[in-house]
């Protein structure tokens, strides 16, 4: 597995970007988490790299960002965010603009798609998304982490021929 370097300065600024972008939402905890994860993981998938590097571990409403909260109290004593209750949610609100000079257009643009692919759902809606998106979250224990590079993992069939040959292969060279 591995272990991307973490830049804590672009994970700030994502935070404050994607509070900002559904600032009109209230989107809690479990919507900021997958919006993470995803751009992470499919930026590794289509850019070749993790927008942040950050790690994510399995727990039981999908993929969270290990840094996620001790990140964000280091940015509400900055004054970067704030974070509210609304209802059964935690919601991050952002206090200042991203510097987004940090990130690539095809980082943004990537991050505006995942942003708009979760919006119409309902937290659990999201959490249950991200149990169907995410081979990696499939594939360990809650608690542990979950690999990004799981996500080139292909969630489609094998098609037939592949296994027709897989057996012909194995009935000749004797696996």
């Amino acid at each position: 597995m591995t272990r991307w370097k973490q830049d804590t300065k672009k994970l700030r600024e994502l935070i404050l970007f994607v509070a900002q972008q559904c600032a009109d939402d209230d989107v809690g905890d479990i919507f900021l988490n997958k919006v993470l994860f995803f751009s992470d993981a499919w930026a590794l998938q289509h850019l070749g790299t993790p927008i942040t590097g950050s790690r994510y571990q399995k727990q039981p409403l999908g993929p969270t960002s290990r840094p996620l909260r001790p990140l964000r109290d280091e940015m509400i004593g900055d004054g970067d965010v704030e974070v509210e209750t609304v209802g059964k949610r935690t919601v991050t609100r952002a206090l200042r603009k991203p510097d987004m000079s940090r990130f690539s257009k095809d980082e943004i643009e990537l991050v505006e798609r995942v942003i708009e692919l979760f919006r119409s759902y309902s937290a659990m809606g999201v959490s249950d998304a991200s149990h169907d998106l995410s081979p990696g979250w499939n594939l360990v224990e809650i608690g542990d982490d979950i690999p990004l590079e799981s996500q080139l993992i292909s969630r489609e069939p094998i098609p037939a021929e592949a296994i027709q040959r897989g057996h012909e292969l194995a009935e000749r060279f004797g696996w």
